[in-house]
């Protein structure tokens, strides 16, 4: 028996049964091709997560007008060429018992004209947050047009075998846009009060109702507070729900944001588990129809207590299926150390901006190796050099297809520049993930030895079928006036001994590393200043999580100095260099760190080429490389060998 028995109950919504209360999120994939049909790859990815055990699927935001396609990887069902494509989609996620829902959406103001080549639209001639762009105000036809497109979307979409479609009512884009006040001035019967600005929204539900049978799901997604001093909040939020329950829908997700507060929308892991949850509540409090909950949801027992409280009927995963399409199955099956935990870092996020989606933990994501590894005809005896994230992600793909393999350390613990990464303040997801990926090492019979420094004497005599080298960068230290005789540290020093460093510390070098050594030292009382040669602090961060912890270092008074370079490190003293600017000395610091370069460390590679058939060089031991890069990279080589 499931220790998750409200989780993994049946529930219903109209025609469609589902077998858990688990709800695949509608995110945007880029794995459609350009004129947004759906491809090979894109059917990879739903089929998969519908074998990984989620009740239903909801298919990413598919244009119902090529004028509101938010970019080119925008799926899209504005005409009949779009359907058998859709329905191939669709078949496969039914042949493996999975079910499956369409989201139907029109960006509004929030579409590219460069990309659609025509102008964007909205309610009222009221720029977009985001990309600036005065959109053309909609005129009575075109609204009307506009409804009948997402009418039309929806049969299409029955046509198709969709069991059931959702509605894309929020995050800024064109029915949220009409919702709200701050993007809605209109005087005529589609702006004004709630209910009129209620009206677009409430009539593309009706229409939809006149095309799909009556039990056929037509679920709403609304953002209940957009998180801006104008925009919606949830008690008006309530009045739509109830105006949209009454024309017809049969479910309302609820979300939160728009454009306008993106870096809220989709929440990173600064911000709190379930932070959206009270929405769903406040909501499902006075509706009679299913409500969904969604918003960085990733423990099974928040997720069995919000339905056990009533909070809400169906928990909706985004990312979580991302990392781990198994993540159901895994949890109805107590598998719970073996859910490849989501870092809630938004790499995902960014990459569909100009590209497909890829994910730090999940280098399959399009493909199905992850499922049906093949095991290896020929196992060989693999010795892994490194235990980093690329190094123990190429173990465990070995070991998985059926190698020999071990795995040295040269330290005493495994994790690699992971240990540093999960030590800053909110970086809960990259701990769980450190201890998920230690596990398969052990899971899989791995032998490891640590504080064992390779050289080619001891790899000589292991007598090894392949080496994989991945024992990380060399870190070596920027070069600035005074560091050596001063006792400059290493962020990784300052990192390891907190408790040794003194009161008033300044962090040469703002990127990442140095932001969140920032806000560590900073949670512990230290006066911190950050001087950054650049004009942004954060780089190498995804936008969300670099907005955060320069909010979080501002709020503990943090002294951010951009722009400036450092060309001298004292006793207690560091001189800063700005163009046009004097050279100014600032005093009175106790610890001072600086920046690393991370270069390459190959030494060893030509060295063993010699006397080992097979030399591999991967992750930072090759190049600078990030998380999930090394990742990748070692995922790649446990398939290649």
């Amino acid at each position: 028996m499931t220790a998750f028995p409200n989780l993994f109950s049946h529930f219903r919504i109209g025609s469609l049964n589902i077998r858990n209360r688990i709800v695949m999120s509608p995110m945007e994939t880029h794995l459609c091709n350009a004129e947004g049909f759906v491809t090979k790859e894109l059917i990879n990815y739903y089929r998969e997560r519908a074998l990984g055990g989620a009740g239903y699927i909801t298919v990413e935001n598919t244009a119902v007008d090529p004028a509101g396609r938010v970019n080119d990887g925008m799926m899209c069902i504005y005409n009949d060429t779009f359907i058998p494509e859709l329905k191939n989609l669709v078949d496969a996620v039914h042949a493996v018992e999975g079910k499956i829902v369409l989201q139907l959406s029109h960006a509004g103001r929030e579409a590219l004209p460069y990309f659609t080549g025509t102008g964007t639209v909205a309610p009222s001639a009221i720029p977009s947050p985001l990309t600036k762009e005065m959109p053309k105000e909609l005129t009575i036809d075109e609204i009307k047009a506009i409804i009948n497109a997402f009418a039309c979307g929806a049969e299409r979409a029955l046509k198709a075998g969709f069991d059931g479609v959702e509605i894309h009512m929020a995050h800024g884009y064109l029915v949220n846009q009409f919702f709200s006040a701050e993007s809605n001035t209109r005087t005529d019967d589609y702006g004004g009060d709630t209910s009129r600005r209620a009206r677009f929204g409430r009539e593309i539900v009706e229409e939809i109702r006149k095309k799909v049978p009556a039990d056929y799901p037509v679920i709403c997604r609304i953002s209940a507070d957009e998180y801006t001093e104008t925009g919606l909040k949830l008690e008006e939020s309530k009045e739509i729900a109830k105006i949209l329950e009454r024309a017809g829908a049969s479910a309302i997700h609820v979300s939160a944001c728009n454009y306008a507060s993106a870096f809220f929308n989709i929440p990173c892991y600064y911000l709190e588990e379930g932070c959206f949850i009270h929405l769903a509540e406040g909501i499902k409090a006075i509706v009679n129809m299913p409500v969904l909950s969604v918003g960085r949801i990733q423990d099974p027992a928040m997720a069995e207590e919000v339905l056990k409280e009533n909070k809400a009927d169906l928990i909706v995963l985004g990312r979580s299926l991302i990392a781990d399409p198994c993540w159901p199955n895994k949890v109805k099956e107590g598998n719970l150390d073996d859910i490849q935990v989501c870092l809630s870092c938004n790499r995902c996020i960014e990459s569909i901006s100009d590209k497909k989606l890829i994910c730090t933990v999940n280098p399959y994501i399009g493909k199905d190796e992850r499922f049906h590894l093949q095991q290896t005809t020929k196992p060989k005896k693999v010795l892994i050099v490194g235990g980093g994230p690329a190094g123990m992600s190429a173990a465990i793909t070995l070991a998985g297809r059926g190698h020999d393999v071990s795995l040295w350390e040269k330290s005493g613990e495994l994790g690699g520049n992971l240990r540093y990464a999960s030590m800053p303040p909110k970086k809960e997801p990259v701990k769980k993930y450190l201890r998920y990926i230690t596990k398969q090492v052990e899971k899989n019979n791995i032998p490891v030895a640590l504080n064992k420094e390779a050289n080619e004497d001891n790899i000589k005599q292991f007598a090894a079928d392949v080496v994989v080298l991945a024992m990380g960068a060399k870190d070596v230290p920027v070069e600035i006036n005074g560091m050596q005789e001063n006792g400059a540290l290493t962020v990784k020093q300052a990192f390891s001994s907190p408790d040794t460093i003194g009161n008033n510390v300044a962090i040469i070098g703002g990127a990442a590393e140095g932001c969140e050594l920032a806000d560590f030292l900073s949670s512990r009382g230290k006066k911190v200043s950050v001087i950054e040669m650049r004009r942004v602090l954060g780089l190498g961060l995804v936008a969300h999580p670099r907005f955060h912890v320069c909010e979080r270092l501002r709020k503990q008074r943090a002294t951010l100095i951009v722009n400036a370079k450092v060309t001298e490190i004292g006793s207690d003293y560091i001189v800063i260099s700005r163009r046009r600017q004097p050279d100014e000395k600032i005093e009175g610091f106790d610890t001072i760190v600086i920046p690393t370069l991370h270069q390459h460390n190959t030494e060893l590679e030509p060295m063993l080429q010699s006397f080992v058939p097979e030399v591999y060089t991967i992750g930072d031991a090759k190049e600078g490389r990030t998380a999930l890069e090394a990742i990748a990279e070692g995922v790649e080589i446990g398939l290649k060998i």
